[in-house]
This record gives C-alpha cells, sequence and structure tokens, in this order.
C-alpha cells in the first residue's frame, strides 16, 4: 500500500509520468489467471514468483524485465537505492526502454 520513492516520482515526473496514484503489493497466486505476461526486476523476484505457479504455463508468463533488452543474460534491474545520486535515473531508463520494447512487441 505504500507510495514508490519519492526520489522515483520526482524522476517520472520529469518525464511527465505521474507516479503518485501507484501503490505496492504483493503478487498473488490469481495474478496469474488474470495477466498473459508477468515481469520482474529480479531472479529472488523470479523465484518467488515462479514457486507460485500452479502448472507450468503460468511459470512461462513469468520474466526478467531485463531481458526484454538483453535476451538470456537473466540482467537485474539494480536497486537504486545503492545506485548513487543517479540510481533513481539510470533504472527509470532501463525500465522505460524495456516497457517501449514490450509495446512495440505487443502492437505487432
Amino acid at each position: 500500500g505504500e507510495l514508490p520513492d519519492q526520489r522515483s516520482i520526482a524522476v517520472a515526473r520529469k518525464y511527465g509520468i505521474d507516479l503518485t496514484t501507484q501503490r505496492a503489493r504483493q503478487f498473488k497466486k490469481s495474478d496469474f489467471s488474470t495477466f498473459d505476461y508477468i515481469f520482474v526486476m529480479d531472479q529472488s523476484n523470479y523465484t518467488n514468483v515462479v514457486q507460485l505457479a500452479e502448472k507450468p504455463e503460468d511459470a512461462q508468463k513469468v520474466r526478467l524485465l531485463l531481458d526484454v533488452i538483453h535476451p538470456g543474460e537473466k540482467a537485474e534491474v539494480p536497486d537504486p537505492y545503492y545506485g548513487g545520486p543517479d540510481g533513481f535515473e539510470h533504472v527509470f531508463q532501463l525500465v522505460d526502454e524495456a516497457c517501449t520494447l514490450i509495446a512495440k512487441d505487443l502492437k505487432s
């Protein structure tokens, strides 16, 4: 139920995106039936979400977000808290690039 970090909100606002309506929540088993694609930020998230899958098709929906940019490399979105003053900007750019590629793929 928490808001995104204020630094994330500030970086997104710089690009015309309002994150103040977003809230965090835990992944639920029912999300497998709700969503066709499930993207996670890091290997720990991947493992935790896949463990909730009750059938192989559900587990196959789960992908690391940065696999869209770097297929097969198992790249993780870095934690911006440890990226210095530019960490949140860097993470925004990575997520934006991946989401742009996902959107293009869905349109084709």
